[in-house]
């Protein structure tokens, strides 16, 4: 799977949702580390990641704006 963005004027606020997100969920000494650690720290993060877009998702399509 490449690793470009589907949306190119994404790049770099991945990453920065991605440190939002390890601060909210009190993994700011991994984020410092400019990594995620263990493959457990970054599955979390992920998944709270992917949670987050959904709702935003959702929120827009009941919101009216798709």
């Amino acid at each position: 799977m490449s690793k470009k963005p589907l949306v190119p004027s994404s790049e770099g606020k991945i990453d920065k949702f991605k440190v939002e997100v390890a601060k909210d969920m009190a993994l700011e000494n991994v984020m410092n580390r400019k990594q995620f650690g263990n493959d457990k720290n970054s599955g979390n993060v992920g998944g709270e990641m992917v949670k987050r877009m959904v709702k935003a998702a959702e929120e827009n399509m009941v919101g009216g704006k798709r």
